[in-house]
């Protein structure tokens, strides 16, 4: 499913509904504001996109544009807002009256016992409840009410006033032209109600956030005190009349007559009554026609089963530039949730996902195994929270990185970002850097997996505040060196994504590369060691690292493949590819020394029979201390790139020399994941059960290296049944869906 969000992706309607975006699949914002509604339904059309998620599309002129274009065009749009029972909110087809959700053909057929007795219930309960969309006084019984505002002796017509800017004033408002008209025609009714003999007393409410009352005359009309609950008014008065106000709702499930002059999406034949004109408000006070109780049952039974959603709402008041207040909802804890009619899930258990990577631009391994993780949680239907340190290189800011993250992953319900201190320029931060230094070599800290560097203190303090505060099952830590991440108290299901086991990779790294070799292995081992044991589960990326981490801890270690989402097929789109191989590559030792040793001895041999061979490289490597500077022939550098599809998609093949390191290679996932045609070394394949020359080519040496790289080269047929070969082997072994059905296991209970 594909769906299109218009509006912003930090907007507070969203950040409401944040826990259940997951379903609609893969969404992508746009700004109304910036949208030709023509040009919208072309590129819906064009990208495929399923659905388009707004809120109020009355909202503003620009989404009102495009609402009715999607509408015309036969788009289908999910309009978004609150219901008009208490606790309610709906993902409809259309918005209030124009929505054909509340036709009689939709709702208006016999009940079974039991939806009639469930819904009776409701009503019994409704009818005694204090909630109410808006804030309420304390209730008291009608009688009371009656005495208190001194209107015994008539028959009492209740008149709820809505907000004169409200969307339904303005676009559904029916014979009326404003709420001061309504007033108008209330008052006139009100004079030849008493001059025909038979006088009302006419109760005016104002709305709850109004700061000012429409001015009335006479001494027929009047307003309640702004305390009294609305539910006391409906109970104490013998019909109510409203423009279209969600009252006149709740005025039907009290069983009172009731009539609007607005249009009404429930304005139909047994529930309220349409009026046109003060003689029609006159004739229905006259005539008093009661609701029929089995239509009401009917409707109401249709809002709670078909249309609305219910939850516990969390609501700010806040006042606007204008002086006027205005209740904005900052989070629905959804009970109960329908979209489009149909059932869905609330929300799955709530996880924090902790890393030390941000999971967008994806530019190394690490990224593309925390980025795809999270896609398949939020696909398994978790309320997924992240906090990710912010150490980005490139100086970008925290709030910068939140609203990338945001954008890729809009279902995330909370995102924290905190920036590492060692960015922290001013005197200050400079002297608690200074102090976290001195402490960290006081403990030891080069030489333990996590330190004060590794994972500071502020960062600790960030997730802890993250868990107290939405109280997560489940707590999942990407790398052994977050493992201080983990509160102390922390009482869910603590799980260590390994990554690979790190020991492994600094023995490697020393011998292999001579890197880090101030750094003590045994005390490093241990720690890790201490680190991985913290935890109530592990995952490993590398079935021969399960075993190993099998042998240190007594919890449960899983195996989770790295795994990417296919992507599309598009090889056949060009006559030539404008890279010869590819190369993508964080700056780690592995991947410099590989590309060296691809540089000084595959290369060589590849250009005795092709001269002009040149091989992309993309990625940070070219920010290695040990590749600053250096030209390298045959290189072409073109770095960290906003968006690898196009690379890969015109990259004849695939190189990945790595001569060490651990854990499971994530850029040959990738590669297979994109289908392309692939050379690598025996240790780039750790984990990956491919077959040579029918997934891959697999390559000990520099002459075999160079030897299937030609080969790819020069025979179309030879990359295409690799290609081929390369998608079956991701479909098999690296999939989404496979990766998601692992991942329930992980989450069991």
């Amino acid at each position: 499913m594909r769906t299109l969000i218009l509006g912003q992706p930090n907007a507070a309607f969203y950040g409401s509904i944040r826990n259940v975006l997951y379903h609609f699949g893969d969404a992508r914002f746009m700004d109304e504001s910036k949208l030709d509604p023509p040009l919208l339904v072309e590129w819906i059309a064009e990208h495929a996109i399923d659905r388009v998620l707004m809120p109020n599309p009355y909202g503003n002129p620009a989404r009102l544009a495009c609402y009715r274009a999607l509408q015309e065009a036969g788009v289908t749009v999910v309009a978004s807002d609150r219901g008009a029972l208490p606790g309610s909110w709906f993902f409809d087809r259309g918005f209030n009256y124009d929505s054909p959700s509340y036709a009689p053909g939709q709702w208006d057929r016999p009940l079974s016992e039991e939806a009639r007795a469930q819904t009776r219930r409701y009503l019994g309960s409704l009818r005694q409840s204090t909630r109410a969309l808006e804030a309420q006084g304390p209730r008291r019984s009608g009688s009371e009410l009656r005495a208190r505002l001194r209107i015994e002796g008539a028959p009492v017509l209740f008149v709820p006033l809505q907000r004169p800017k409200d969307t339904v004033v303005r676009y559904f408002s029916g014979a009326v032209s404003s709420l001061s008209e309504l007033v108008d025609w209330i008052e006139e009714l009100a004079e030849r109600l008493a001059a025909a003999g038979t006088p009302w007393n006419v109760v005016l409410k104002k709305h709850p956030l109004e700061t000012a009352r429409l001015p009335v005359r006479g001494s027929r009309v009047r307003y309640a005190p702004d305390t009294t609950h609305v539910h006391d008014l409906i109970e104490a008065s013998d019909a109510v009349v409203c423009l279209n106000s969600g009252v006149g709702l709740l005025s039907l499930c009290f069983g009172k007559p009731t009539g609007c002059f607005g249009d009404s999406f429930y304005a139909h034949p047994g529930l309220a009554s349409s009026l046109r004109s003060v003689d029609d408000a006159q004739r229905f006070l006259s005539e008093r026609p009661a609701p029929d109780p089995s239509k009401v049952e009917r409707f109401v039974h249709h809002l709670r089963s078909r249309v609305y959603s219910f939850g516990r709402f969390e609501t700010e008041l806040v006042r606007e530039p204008d002086g006027s207040l205005q209740r904005v909802t900052r989070h629905i804890e959804f009970e109960e949730l329908r979209i489009l009619g149909e059932e869905l899930p609330c929300g799955g258990d709530r996880v924090v996902v902790v890393s030390p990577v941000v999971p967008t631009g994806i530019y190394r391994g690490s990224q593309a195994r925390v980025s795809s993780t999270l896609h398949a949680m939020i696909a398994n239907g978790m309320r997924v929270s992240v906090a990710v340190l912010n150490t980005s290189f490139a100086n970008r800011s925290s709030r910068e990185l939140t609203r990338e993250i945001r954008e890729e992953f809009p279902q995330l319900e909370f995102i924290e970002v905190p920036r590492h201190p060692k960015f922290d320029r001013s005197p200050r931060g400079r002297l608690r850097r200074l102090g976290a230094r001195v402490a960290d070599r006081a403990t030891l800290g080069p030489h333990r997996i996590a330190s004060l560097d590794s994972c500071p203190l502020s960062f600790r303090r960030c997730v802890a505040e993250l868990c107290a505060k939405i109280k997560p099952k489940f707590l999942f830590v990407n790398y052994a060196k977050l493992a201080p991440a983990l509160p102390s108290d922390f009482d869910g299901v603590s799980i260590l994504d390994t990554h690979d086991y790190q020991t492994q990779f600094l023995v490697e790294d020393q011998e292999r590369n001579g890197a880090r070799r101030e750094i003590n292995r045994r005390v490093f081992q241990r720690t890790e060691h201490r680190a991985l044991k913290r935890f109530d589960r592990l995952v490993a990326i590398n079935p021969d690292e399960r075993a190993v981490f099998e042998s240190i801890v007594d919890a449960p270690v899983f195996f989770l493949p790295a795994f990417s989402e296919e992507h599309p097929d598009r090889s056949n789109q060009f006559w030539s590819f404008d890279h010869d191989a590819l190369l993508v590559a964080s700056m780690s030792n592995f991947n410099v020394k590989g590309l060296l040793w691809f540089v000084r001895e595959v290369m060589p041999l590849v250009r005795r029979q092709r001269p002009d061979f040149e091989l992309t490289v993309v990625g940070n490597i070219a920010r290695a201390p040990d590749l600053r500077g250096r030209e390298l022939d045959g290189v072409r550098w073109l770095g960290v790139v906003p968006d690898l599809e196009p690379i890969y998609e015109q990259a004849a093949c695939v190189v990945a020399p790595l001569l060490g390191g651990a854990g499971m290679k994530i850029k040959v996932v990738e590669a297979l994941a994109y289908g392309k045609a692939i050379v690598a070394t025996p240790k780039a394949l750790d984990g990956i059960r491919a077959t040579d020359g029918v997934h891959l080519r697999r390559a000990a040496s520099p002459r075999e290296f160079a030897d299937a790289l030609l080969s790819i080269l020069s025979s179309e047929q030879e990359r295409r049944k690799l290609e081929q070969g390369a998608r079956e082997l991701h479909r098999r072994d690296h999939g989404f869906e496979a990766a998601r059905a692992k991942l329930r296991e992980i989450f069991a209970p």
